[in-house]
């Protein structure tokens, strides 16, 4: 079983950090993917002030550039039917997720006092990790000398020792909310939609986990709980060593220190210091980016590219389809400041693409997570609205130019 890092259209190949074998535990496997070691390079445009989200309960701190897209996500995610009724926390009762009011741009204030992000600091919670070699060797050693990471790296809680107690509390009696069988019921809208050519999607066991009410944002905790809900619930190598559940985000940072005292990537405790109850950034790293003779969208077309190749080419695919569901795991994606879980490709017959993601930072609106489990069919007046919550095309990446791919990659079964 290999995990594999696709860089734009470049596919390396190395262990998976998310299955234990001889020589790996899950516990060195998660250190491997979440291990921050690259300086971010932040452009002289990033250098700008970060700001709150101004919708009730969702906290999260983003860069100017995102601002925009955040809210009208926001919006989508609140007028799409109402409340949330069909997602469940983890060991909680069902629970409606908050209104967002329209919010607009106008009402988000800069973060004030010491959580303030500073210009350079990455928003959102997940800019740097594992630098993965071209073999994928979670012993690899850095080519620089190890040190200290600082804000810039790590966020606003770089010097964290431990999260506010409320904090710990909500996301320990909590845990994580999710949605399963939201595939198949995009792919009933993709089908109906006029506006779709043909859309190729991930195993539709992937699990949508989105953040709790007032946590801010763990989206790299998040995207890896996706990550490993596709190899629970597929019974994939490395479930037992999973003990075929979701591990919590307490319980991903026990595994990240173990894989330290293990040896696996332990200069990551020199750049970190400790993880465990901290809300330090963890998350991939944005290593490539367009050349300076590059146009605009070349990075963003070679990742569709990488995307597209990656669902084409898997087993069984039926090519005549206008839905063309895989078996396929979904894939981690991150650009600068953000990071969420790619589930497949959309073509669209004006030749526009758009990826199909479970972004973190929004739930399954009830018109979703009322047809899970055929409880009722999927017939939309508008299927495309629907969509919009999962799609990402170039109106959202035109404004970045480095973009990370992970996938766990099928193997030995």
């Amino acid at each position: 079983m290999q995990f594999s890092q696709h860089l734009e259209v470049h596919h390396s190949e190395g262990k998976s950090p998310f299955v234990a074998d001889e020589e790996q535990t899950a516990a060195a496997a998660v250190a491997a993917a979440a291990r921050s070691g690259v300086e971010a390079t932040v452009a002289k445009e990033e250098l700008t002030e970060y700001y709150q989200c101004p919708v009730k309960s969702c906290g999260e701190i983003l860069h100017l550039a995102r601002l925009d897209d955040h809210l009208e996500l926001h919006n989508a995610e609140d007028s799409a039917d109402g409340s949330n009724s069909g997602e469940l926390e983890s060991g909680a009762q069902p629970s409606s997720s908050s209104s967002c009011s329209s919010p607009t741009r106008a009402q988000a204030a800069a973060v004030p006092g010491p959580s303030r992000a500073k210009p350079g600091v990455p928003a959102g919670v997940t800019p740097n990790g594992i630098p993965l070699s071209s073999t994928g060797s979670p012993h690899v050693k850095p080519s620089k000398p190890v040190r200290r990471l600082g804000k810039k790296e790590l966020g606003a809680y770089y010097n964290e020792e431990r999260m506010p107690r409320w904090l710990e509390d909500l996301l320990k009696k909590r845990g994580y909310k999710s949605s399963q069988g939201v595939i198949p019921v995009l792919a009933q809208l993709l089908q109906q939609n006029k506006y779709t050519q043909y859309a190729y999607l991930c195993h539709p066991e992937t699990q949508h986990i989105s953040k709790l009410r007032n946590e801010g944002s763990f989206c790299g905790y998040r995207n890896i709980q996706m990550m490993i809900s596709y190899i629970v619930n597929t019974g994939a190598p490395g479930a037992i060593a999973f003990r075929n559940t979701i591990p919590s985000i307490f319980q991903i940072q026990d595994l990240i220190e173990k894989g330290w005292d293990q040896g696996i990537h332990e200069e990551g405790r020199i750049e970190l210091g400790s993880l465990r109850g901290t809300r330090k950034y963890i998350g991939t790293p944005e290593t490539f980016k367009n050349l300076d003779e590059d146009p605009p969208s070349t990075s963003e077309n070679r990742m569709y590219d990488a995307v597209e190749q990656y669902f084409a080419t898997a087993p069984g695919v039926n090519m005549q389809s206008k839905v063309r569901n895989t078996r396929r795991p979904p894939i981690y994606l991150q650009h600068q400041g953000h990071s969420m879980t790619i589930i497949g490709i959309e073509r669209q017959p004006s030749g526009n693409r758009n990826l199909l993601v479970f972004d973190p930072s929004f739930a399954d609106p009830a018109n979703i997570t009322r047809h899970i489990d055929n409880r009722r069919p999927v017939e939309h007046s508008h299927p495309d609205r629907a969509l919009k919550l999962y799609r990402r095309g170039p109106r959202y990446f035109s404004k970045y130019h480095a973009f990370e791919l992970m996938s766990y990659e099928e193997g030995v079964k």
